[in-house]
Formats: C-alpha cells, sequence, structure tokens
C-alpha cells in the first residue's frame, strides 16, 4: 500500500501536523476504525498504520471512543494492543481505566427519564406497529431491548455491531426491567430508538419536544437516535482524560480525533486537530473538522492520514 498526497482532503484547514505535535490519539469506532461490515482486517491500511505506531511509537496513547459497551470492543482493543490505555464508551457516559482496572467515570440516565420515554413510545407499539420501532436500554455490558420484539429486525441490526442485545417480549418483563431501573437495582447510561429513518426523524423532534431538559440527543447512524445525559458527551470524557489522568501533561492542541457521526462532534471540539471521514453523515461534524477526507472507513482513511502524517510517501507493507 502506497500513501498517495494530501490531494484526498476536500477541507484542509491547515497543512498536516507533525508527527511530534500529536500526543494523543482518540478515534471512533463503527464507521470509522471499522469497515462497513464491522470489522478491521490486517489488509485494511487502518490496521496496518495503528500497529506500526503502537510498535515504534509504543507510549504515544491511543483511545476509542464510542457508543458501544466496553465487552463489545474487546477485540478490537486486544488485536490493535490498546489495553494498556484508557477507552471511552457509551458516548462518552463510561470511562475504563487501562488494563481492566475498571470504571473510572459514569453518568447514567435517570430514572424518570427511563420511564418517560418508556411510557411514551410505548403508545406506539401496538399490534399492526410492533415492527416499526425499537427502544433499547444500556446497562454497562447488555444492549436491553424494552419495545418491539425479535421478529422485528432491529436487535439483529445491532448484533451485526457487536452488541449482546436481549429481547424483553412480555409485558411484565419489560415493566420489571423498568422498576428494576427506578429502584437503583439497574443503571441506564443510553437509551437507543431504531426506527426508519422517515419516521425516525418524527420521533427525534417529539422526543426533544417533550423532553427538552431530559437527555440529549446524538446520531451515528440513519436508523438509530441515541439519548445520553445532558452535559456528558464524547467531548467531555476526553477532557476529563486530558485533566484527570493525563494530569494536563497533554493539551488538547495535542490531541487528534477521528469520527463520522453526529455523537462526534463534541469530541471534535475538544481536540485541537481533527478529521472527519469521507463517510460522515454529519454536516454539523464536518464543519467541525480541522480536515474532511474523502476517503472512506473501507478505504482506511484513519490510517491512510496517519501514514501521511508518520511516514510520508513511504510504502508501507501490505
Amino acid at each position: 500500500m502506497t500513501i498517495s498526497s494530501t490531494k484526498a482532503y476536500i477541507k484542509p484547514h491547515r497543512p498536516l501536523p507533525s508527527p511530534t505535535s500529536i500526543q494523543l490519539i482518540v478515534s471512533d469506532v463503527d464507521g470509522t476504525l471499522l469497515d462497513s461490515h464491522h470489522t478491521l482486517p490486517p489488509t485494511n491500511p487502518t490496521y496496518q498504520v495503528l500497529s506500526r505506531i503502537r510498535t515504534e511509537f509504543p507510549t504515544l496513547p491511543i483511545i476509542i471512543s464510542t457508543g458501544k459497551q466496553h465487552p463489545s470492543t474487546a477485540e478490537l482493543r486486544r488485536d490493535l494492543n490498546l489495553e494498556s490505555f484508557p477507552s471511552i464508551h457509551l458516548n462518552g457516559n463510561v470511562t475504563y481505566a487501562p488494563n481492566g482496572g475498571g470504571v473510572v467515570r459514569e453518568s447514567r440516565l435517570t430514572a424518570a427519564t427511563v420511564r418517560g420515554v418508556f411510557k411514551e413510545l410505548r403508545k406506539d407499539v401496538t399490534e399492526d406497529k410492533e415492527q416499526e420501532k425499537a427502544l433499547f436500554a444500556y446497562d454497562y455490558d447488555v444492549v436491553w431491548q424494552i419495545l418491539g420484539t425479535e421478529d422485528d429486525g432491529w436487535a439483529r441490526v445491532l448484533r451485526g455491531y457487536g452488541e449482546d442485545v436481549r429481547v424483553l417480549e412480555k409485558e411484565e418483563e419489560r415493566e420489571a426491567f423498568v422498576r428494576g431501573v427506578e429502584s437503583g437495582e439497574r443503571r441506564i447510561f443510553k437509551l437507543a430508538v431504531c426506527e426508519e429513518e422517515a419516521p425516525l426523524a418524527v420521533t427525534r423532534k417529539r422526543l426533544e419536544t417533550l423532553f427538552p431538559e431530559s437527555f440529549a440527543i446524538v446520531q451515528a447512524l440513519t436508523f438509530c437516535i441515541e439519548m445520553i445525559p445532558v452535559g456528558h458527551n464524547k467531548g467531555t470524557a476526553l477532557a476529563d482524560l486530558l485533566k484527570d489522568y493525563y494530569k494536563g501533561e497533554i493539551k488538547p492542541e495535542n490531541v487528534i480525533a477521528f469520527g463520522d457521526g453526529e455523537n462526534d462532534v463534541s469530541m471534535f471540539k475538544v481536540a485541537g486537530m481533527s478529521l472527519a471521514m469521507g463517510n460522515a453523515m454529519s454536516r454539523e461534524l464536518m464543519e467541525e473538522a480541522v480536515w474532511v477526507s474523502d476517503e472512506t472507513n473501507d478505504d482506511g482513511a484513519v490510517g491512510r492520514f496517519l501514514g501521511r502524517v508518520f511516514w510520508g510517501h513511504e510504502k508501507l507493507e501490505n
């Protein structure tokens, strides 16, 4: 694989950074590190370049920041040898210490929020509409489908992203789940609604109108909106890591962030350098980015960018 020139960037706000200016790399996972099949094969430039960085610059932190839960990224972290670094999950609402050190920061949705959204969307789920909309609740490890059925297909879609999805189809199971949140037995960090794109836009506006201060809505996929605690996101998690874990020794201007979705905007606002993927679906993200690539996750855009930065036009091994 030969790394081509900077003509691959359709929004070059400034020249590419020097290798020494990058002191921390933070990246989204789906649509950014992983290809459209939700994998990162060894032939992908992103796999090749990140592996080389880990070998030649072993102390340079590479941190994943994702909407996924920690177990869902175990294989990726292992394959790229990232277990010695912290990782940010559930859109910034759970941060894990390195080397299996456990949770160091978390923020969750209130029980009233979970109950309110469940009650509101339950109105939509009648026998003739059961397959149109699904509601999922995320704890530390499991994604619980609390509206919709196994037959609607949305659970299978999320499983394709590596999620451990369990479907509660009986009304008494769903009600018991929500009561468990209200009692404090369950902690929920994110809610997600899956639906076809056009009706999902209506659902989003409706939820934003009914619950203006209960949560923030972000979107990384055309068929899914995610509700997370207000004031807690990928950006705040990154800022907290720089301040508390790295003790201010790494400045925001020396951080480069990679992403493709609306949920990455807050991270781009913190990082001094940022690249929006060629497959990015968020106009706001592209406007916030320092660079916008015309290469996609399938092209290995993250690896190609970092390859240009660290090794210029040098030919890399396939």
